[in-house]
């Protein structure tokens, strides 16, 4: 981490602004607040006169550091945007911006930030995870395979790094509906990042989110796979499916086999990392354990 402070370092002493993309878990306000220069927290000063008045009251007009700036991507903002481009226009190679996001802003915003973009796409950077020399242990003396077996849980997200750190300092399970912090910081980070890619090397996320996807069936999609698990292996035919799956229908035959398909067909897709769910043409479905 080091050395990537460094480098951002080395931009910003040549009066040059750099985005840099971290998603949640990986520390980026924190980051931040290391580069010593005014930090703007978006979500603390949450109009565009509280940033306005917080730049212009500060003595620091080297390096300008706006946390979560994706948060207030929006018309309201404008005159704000404005006021920064024409600030580093006044003070060209004297001051530097940093703008922190949990996404990386691109041309779609073209229209709101105007010529304050070529500012925020100078230089992209995203935040890389730890290296296992880089953990910070908290008096905590791990062995080689407790080190192992943290970045293969965490895949170095700074954040999950520390809660799995201490976890197994206080002895405490690693288990999302066990330990509140851990599950707290996941919801954190794969409600605002579902598919962020970096995040598919931590075993805690990717754990996670197929846990997440089993709970979020609707009502028909839960009694069908409440069905099928209370027959795991055995073939449920059509009129069991109709009689428990839609409980309210009197008259079965107005179930098509189309809509009891496209059912199974949804269910089997936010199953499918737990579950195989097969359709046995003319007798039913089954469902069996994914294969490891």
């Amino acid at each position: 981490m080091e050395e990537f402070r460094e480098k951002i370092l080395k931009f910003l002493s040549l009066g040059e602004s750099v985005q840099i993309v971290a998603p949640p878990g990986f520390g980026k306000s924190r980051f931040g607040r290391s580069l010593s220069g005014l930090l703007l927290d978006t979500n603390l000063l949450q109009t565009p006169d509280d940033l306005m008045i917080a730049v212009k009251s500060s003595p620091q007009q080297k390096i300008i550091i706006i946390d979560s700036l994706d948060r207030i991507l929006n018309e309201n903002y404008k005159p704000f945007f404005s006021y920064l481009k024409g600030l580093r226009d006044a003070h060209k190679y004297q001051l530097a911006y940093v703008f922190l996001t949990d996404k990386l802003i691109n041309t779609q915003y073209l229209n709101i930030l105007n010529d304050l973009y070529q500012l925020i796409s100078e230089h992209v950077e995203h935040i890389p995870t730890l290296k296992e020399k880089e953990y910070d242990t908290f008096a905590f003396s791990p062995t080689k395979l407790q080190l192992k077996e943290i970045t293969n849980l965490t895949g170095g997200i700074p954040a999950l790094v520390k809660i799995c750190m201490l976890a197994m300092r206080d002895k405490i399970p690693l288990e999302p509906e066990k330990n509140i912090k851990l599950k707290a910081q996941l919801e954190e980070m794969v409600s605002i990042s579902f598919s962020e890619p970096a995040y598919s090397n931590s075993k805690l996320v990717t754990d996670y989110l197929k846990n997440r996807q089993t709970r979020q069936l609707t009502a028909s999609e839960q009694r069908m796979l409440d069905l099928l698990l209370n027959h795991k292996n055995e073939i449920v035919n059509k009129e069991d499916i109709c009689k428990e799956v839609y409980p309210d229908v009197k008259n079965y035959e107005g179930i098509s086999d189309h809509s009891i398909d496209q059912l199974v067909h949804r269910l089997r897709e936010k199953v499918k990392d737990k579950y195989e769910i097969l359709t046995i043409r003319g007798r039913g479905i089954r469902l069996t354990a994914t294969p490891s």
